[in-house]
């Protein structure tokens, strides 16, 4: 209950602060000096739909834009993937089809791999708000990491909820249960892991995961609360595994040439109204939506099964096996690997504090 009621307090403050700094320096009109007379329009792609608490944050950070800029930057939402699949976001960010895209990482294996550090599988990452302070320490000490974003503007970078196994039919304990399975999940570190454990990993984006379990296609899927609401997936699924694996990291970005295009001006008072401090509100606005989606989830009938602390050892080693295999991987052009996973767990413990 504290924990909830300091996510909200969180929330309420940073949709306060998004008030505030669109507020800064606003003389008659109620917004900036205008940098010059044209009014420049942007779109926004996104695929969770409009009423989550994702699209309202990003409405309210829009929202901040067109008030501090005396309506100069205008950006108009396009959810539910209407405008771009959840996989093609990337692309169609980077070539102009869509000028600002929410980006989930974990549709894109091997292309940020250093932001998907919080994707790897039980290694301590497993709370929005924590994974997005991980995010911006490591970016901080290590240029590698904005280096890999260097495509696009980065306008935000933060860690969703800790992602669960979720089934329909029997609940998922342990090994012996994922044996044969198959379970959805995004692409990335987890595919690997779920081979380890004896399950069939199929990728496959949220908008399509209903149909597949209506259809008995797959058996299960890896997501997190709020997601599960989001796309109704808690009329037909019945257990819920209650322990956080991994995070994702979503980031919201910007074709670079249309970011050029814009006055300085106004690029500052984007800047100013992005970056660290507005994804950590993004965080917090995801956490404070999982408190609320796990009541809806239990009174739909869904059960939280615990994950038993043999069974959590067993998982362990194969999840530990993918990090040094990623170490490994990772170790070349002078770039120590190994240190920055212990960064990162030594952030995560840091701020889990």
């Amino acid at each position: 209950m504290k924990r909830t009621i300091a996510v909200l307090l969180m929330l309420v403050l940073t949709l306060g602060l998004f008030a505030c700094l669109s507020s800064c320096g606003n003389k008659d009109k109620g917004g900036a000096p205008a940098a010059d007379d044209k009014v420049y329009t942007f779109t926004l792609s996104m695929h969770d739909p409009k009423t989550t608490a994702n699209a309202v944050y990003i409405q309210s950070w829009i929202d901040s834009i067109d008030k501090a800029t005396n309506g100069h930057v205008k950006i108009t939402l396009y959810d539910n993937a209407t405008l771009s699949a959840a996989t093609d976001i990337g692309d169609n960010v980077k070539s102009a089809a869509v000028d600002i895209g929410w980006l989930y990482t974990s549709y894109y294996a091997g292309q940020f791999p250093l932001s998907d550090v919080i994707n790897m599988p039980m290694q301590g990452f497993g709370d929005p708000v924590v994974s997005t302070e991980v995010l911006w320490a490591l970016a901080e000490k290590y240029p590698q990491v904005e280096k890999e974003w260097g495509d696009f503007k980065l306008l935000m970078l933060y860690g969703n909820p800790g992602m669960i196994l979720c089934s329909a039919e029997k609940p998922i304990q342990g090994i012996d249960d994922l044996k044969g399975m198959t379970i959805r999940c995004p692409s990335g570190a987890i595919t690997d892991v779920l081979n380890a454990w004896g399950a069939s990993p199929v990728t496959m984006a949220p908008p399509d995961l209903y149909e597949a379990i209506e259809k008995k296609n797959i058996n299960g899927y890896i997501f997190e609360p709020a997601g599960i609401c989001n796309f109704s997936l808690q009329e037909i699924t019945s257990y819920y595994t209650d322990y956080p694996l991994y995070d994702g990291p979503f980031a919201l970005i910007m074709n670079k040439a249309q970011w050029d295009s814009l006055p300085k001006e106004y690029q500052d008072i984007i800047d100013g109204l992005s970056g660290k401090a507005a994804s950590l509100g993004a965080a917090n606005a995801f956490a404070a939506d999982v408190a609320a989606k796990r009541e809806v989830i239990t009174a739909a009938g869904g059960q939280f099964v615990e994950l038993p602390a043999a069974s959590v050892a067993e998982m362990q080693t194969a999840a530990d096996s993918y990090a040094e295999t990623w170490i490994s991987k990772m170790s070349k052009d002078g770039f120590d690997a190994a240190a920055y996973l212990a960064d990162a767990k030594a952030f995560a413990a840091q701020f889990g504090k």
